[in-house]
């Protein structure tokens, strides 16, 4: 069975309505015999009453963010997790999302023959850490290469079991950078990226069926979106009539609003 998987931590209510948004989206896709819906949370009982399976991770918190340095690497480490409590495969999925019609079909095709993630981001991501050596426990000695090293957008991480030992090597990647986090937030998708690489691991992109707005702008929009469009009621999935639109001009339009409606905010 293809597991799906979210993180909730921290309370956050815009992020909340986030993964409400995006989970609900994956559920209008979903056979529920073919497939299982987990909640990770701190706040477990705030899903009591969704038809999910929540694990409940606040004891966990502390160490998987590094002692609080850096709480990207709950990300890497809850998979891990999961992957070895459930023995099946695993696919996490940013709350910043939206998900597509055919999304199903094509994670499950690709996850059993690589590891899937979002999408291609760049090459030589982290230049100031040029010169970086580390050692890994599988992988063994580590040096950051500036012509090689790569970085894939890790809003989705698909993986199966096969796959603990590179999640090994990525938390201690992220462990042995975790004091330059502040000045390089995206060391957690960097780390993974580069243990798929050296170990010659396929990588699956789904750019498309599984829309990822991470973005400032995009992710204003949606706010409004998500409050226009879904039910008051936390318990309420019904789907909305419509799925937001990612249209470049109404984006542009509805930020230049509210950039302005906050700025006259004072004055009313």
């Amino acid at each position: 069975m293809l597991n799906y998987l979210y993180l909730d931590y921290g309370g956050k209510a815009k992020y909340r309505a986030e993964l409400k948004y995006s989970l609900i989206s994956l559920r209008v896709e979903l056979d529920p015999a073919r497939a299982r819906i987990l909640v990770a949370s701190d706040a477990p009982e705030v899903y009591r009453n969704w038809p999910v399976t929540v694990m409940d991770i606040a004891p966990h918190i502390r160490d998987w963010s590094g002692g609080g340095l850096y709480y990207h690497r709950i990300k890497p480490a809850l998979v891990r997790a999961a992957l070895e409590r459930f023995a099946e495969p695993m696919l996490f999925l940013d709350s910043d999302s939206i998900v597509r019609p055919g999304f199903h079909a094509e994670a499950a095709e690709k996850i059993a023959g690589a590891v899937v993630m979002n999408r291609f981001e760049k090459q030589n991501p982290i230049p100031p850490i040029r010169g970086f050596r580390t050692r890994l426990p599988h992988l063994g000695e580590y040096r950051y290469d500036v012509a090689h090293s790569w970085m894939y957008n890790s809003g989705l991480i698909g993986v199966t079991p096969q796959h603990l030992p590179l999640l090994d090597d990525t938390l201690a990647m992220i462990d042995a950078l975790i004091g330059r986090a502040k000045k390089f937030p995206t060391i957690e998708q960097f780390a993974l990226s580069e243990v798929l690489r050296l170990t010659r691991t396929p990588i699956a992109e789904i750019p498309d069926s599984f829309l990822h707005y991470w973005q400032g702008r995009r992710r204003i929009y949606m706010a409004n979106q998500i409050k226009k469009s879904l039910s008051p009621d936390w318990d309420d999935l019904t789907p909305p009539k419509e799925w937001a639109e990612m249209n470049y001009w109404k984006i542009r339009a509805y930020n230049y609003y509210h950039g302005i409606t906050r700025v006259l905010e004072p004055f009313q």
